[in-house]
């Protein structure tokens, strides 16, 4: 009798630790800031005085942008191309604002030896992503504002005439940039081969796109900007195996410091490809 009792709380705890497995975003990780403030700091006015004239301005249509090249480019060698955008702040038309912490750590000199890539870095003249109110989820959800396919249409045109790697195309963003990460990729199937999303509002309108795309989102679970809730529930929606979900402890809505002290953001990006 002792036996099956035994038998029946082994298969119990297995049947519990399922359950308890599906109800976790796969590859969830919470993660607590190891850096020091002080080099923190000092890489972040680091990256911050980098020279904008680094990245060329151009326009495309109504959008502006900066665009930076690998600092050589071989001979019938193609480079991966990483898509930056920006947070709300840097809405406007001066083709400066919107070259941020993620857009210029592309210039540092180790990153950029390392790590070539054409890095293209557009500024919205109006917000690139709406929220609104999902009322059967009961929080705010991200669709895509009216310059986002104009984006995408620069991305085709840039692959005309750049020594792009369509194989990989990468989208990364911050906060309204986030949200505006999973709009394009739901707009646009197959274009990347992966993207980063730092503390967004999430897009529900393109699920079955997110979910076999690989995703890494990063979100702080102190944020009241942007709240983590939002970001939370869509990774337990997708619950893919192609999904990176890192809730970072007690970070508010700002990005999580070792995306830009250290190579973990290029590295990941450089090991994805369609």
């Amino acid at each position: 009798m002792k036996k099956n009792i035994s038998v029946f709380a082994l298969l119990a705890l297995l049947l519990s630790l399922a359950v308890a497995a599906q109800q976790q975003p796969t590859a969830y990780s919470l993660v607590h800031s190891t850096a020091n403030p002080k080099h923190v700091d000092s890489i972040k006015a680091a990256i911050r005085g980098i020279d904008a004239h680094v990245f060329q301005p151009y326009q495309f249509r109504t959008i502006k942008y900066r665009l930076l090249t690998p600092l050589s480019v071989g001979r019938n060698k193609r480079y991966p191309l990483v898509l930056v955008l920006h947070g709300s702040g840097a809405v406007g038309t001066d083709n400066i604002s919107q070259l941020g912490i993620l857009a210029k750590m592309w210039a540092m000199q180790d990153i950029r030896k390392d790590y070539p890539a054409y890095v293209v870095a557009p500024q919205f003249p109006e917000r690139s992503s709406n929220y609104v109110m999902d009322s059967i989820r009961g929080m705010l959800v991200s669709v895509p504002g009216p310059n986002t396919n104009t984006v995408l249409q620069l991305i085709d045109s840039l692959k005309q005439v750049l020594s792009v790697d369509t194989n990989r195309i990468y989208v990364i963003g911050f906060s309204m940039g986030a949200s505006s990460v999973y709009n394009s990729i739901g707009l646009r199937p197959g274009l990347f081969a992966a993207g980063v999303a730092v503390s967004g509002i999430p897009d529900f309108n393109h699920l079955p796109v997110l979910a076999s795309t690989p995703l890494w989102t990063i979100h702080g679970n102190a944020d009241h900007e942007n709240p983590f809730r939002t970001d939370s529930l869509l990774q337990q929606t997708l619950r893919g195996s192609r999904q990176r979900f890192w809730e970072a402890d007690q970070l508010g809505h700002e990005i999580y410091s070792e995306l830009y002290t250290t190579a973990i953001l290029p590295a990941w990006l450089f090991s994805q490809q369609r």
